[in-house]
């Protein structure tokens, strides 16, 4: 089926992003990505959906300051949208928010790539932390230097200076069908006119999407999948397990529109695999509560005890069936699976399912890994963690989708009103 509105997905890890601009009816004829794991599940799902992708794996860096290269690899599509999660390490108020952590102001590069593609819109996503952070000093795409700002700050003065007018707003998946408390904040950037001074639209402004108010709860999200137990792999699904929710039922059929325009029904059970726990750790986790972490529980042993189940490993969570899941992060063991009878962290597809992945959707490299190989490897559990919710995305999507379908670029520049913004 041919789409009208094309999108060049930047930092598109696994590709939730992409899921729910597909959903809201774009193409995606282009994405890039540094990590190789990512980019094998990234070009594996679009395979799988019937779609061409033209992934280029490497250095954002290598097409903002080349910019034949990136003509190259966007080969000639029309493109209306550029999307993408710069890395958010450097911002994340649960990491060490070093100062002079690179992937800070890689944000820049993406701006780079805007003001050289030029599409109407452009969406970035980040953790709600980069709003509370301040660069000492930081260098401009044109090269001015700005002192004690934040980032927000920046990308919209840098923005204006490309043509491109931002708002933003911290909005939360969880409100968007997401059976999870993810806060992310949102910078959506409408190409406009800078002439004598005013700034004109050249499109149409858009409002951020509402709250839609059903709230998904873990329970109905992964309780058809605890059939499995400690130390198993399965592939088929149970079909006499679970409250056979309606979100389950609804990501088990598919949402993701396949080259055909039918979703995928989910026929494999992909990614679910628990890891081998020890009865110590079996133990550890019966003793936490729903909702809890385990600094909560070891703070209520008596000393004997506590030595017994104490681990450096002090902040992970076990789920409350009847709410929603913490934010889900990138360590397969920040998460506990709230069922007392079956204590054991999350499988790969249950992270998937917290996060609104189509069961279809499947996950390719390794499981997961630790130590050093973390820094050059992004197994599973990272990129389930890294990832836009689709769900969230869709609905930003549908907003722009709308915005396009009524765009005063169809009546010409010379009609475009002077911006209030």
């Amino acid at each position: 089926m041919e789409k009208k509105y094309k999108v060049l997905d930047l930092f598109s890890g696994a590709g939730g992003m992409s899921e729910g601009f597909l959903q809201a009816g774009f193409d995606i004829p282009c994405a890039t990505d540094y990590s190789k794991e990512a980019a094998e599940t990234y070009i594996n799902r679009h395979k799988q959906l019937g779609y061409d992708v033209n992934f280029y794996l490497g250095d954002i860096r290598d097409l903002s300051q080349n910019e034949k290269r990136l003509k190259d690899f966007i080969s000639g599509n029309q493109i209306d949208v550029i999307v993408g999660g710069p890395p958010c390490q450097g911002f994340s108020l649960s990491g060490r928010r070093l100062a002079d952590d690179i992937r800070n102001t890689l944000f820049l590069e993406y701006l780079k790539i805007v003001s050289l593609v030029k599409p109407k819109y452009f969406v970035i996503e980040n953790v709600e932390g980069l709003l509370s952070y301040k660069f000492d000093s930081i260098k401009g795409i044109g090269g001015e230097a700005y002192k004690n700002i934040s980032p927000q700050e920046v990308i919209k003065r840098e923005a204006l200076k490309i043509g491109y007018c931002v708002s933003w707003k911290v909005l939360n998946a969880k409100d968007f069908g997401v059976p999870q408390n993810r806060p992310r904040v949102i910078f959506i950037g409408r190409r406009v006119k800078k002439y004598i001074g005013d700034t004109y639209e050249i499109v149409l402004p858009l409002s951020f999407p509402d709250k839609k108010g059903n709230c998904i709860t873990v329970q109905d999200a992964i309780s058809d999948l605890n059939f499995i137990k400690n130390g198993e792999v399965r592939t088929k699904y149970n079909n006499r397990y679970g409250n056979k929710s309606d979100y389950q039922k609804m990501l088990k059929r598919g949402l993701t529109p396949s080259i055909n325009g039918q979703p995928i029904e989910s026929k494999i059970l992909f990614n679910h695999q628990t890891a081998r726990h020890s009865d110590n750790t079996i133990e550890r986790f019966k003793l936490m509560k729903p909702g809890k972490s385990l600094s909560n529980i070891l703070d209520e042993l008596p000393e004997n005890l506590r030595e017994k189940y104490y681990t450096k490993k002090l902040r992970c969570t076990k789920l409350n069936k009847n709410d929603v899941s913490p934010t889900v992060l990138t360590l397969p063991d920040d998460i506990i699976h709230y069922d007392i009878h079956n204590p054991r962290i999350l499988t790969v597809r249950e992270l998937a399912r917290l996060q609104s992945f189509d069961d279809s959707f499947e996950f390719k490299g390794k499981r997961t890994t630790g130590g050093e190989r973390r820094r050059f490897e992004t197994p599973q559990y990272t990129q389930v963690g890294n990832a836009v919710p689709p769900l969230f995305a869709k609905e930003i999507a549908k907003k722009i989708f709308s915005a396009l379908d009524n765009n005063i670029n169809k009546v010409g520049e010379k009609n475009a009103r002077k911006s209030k913004f």
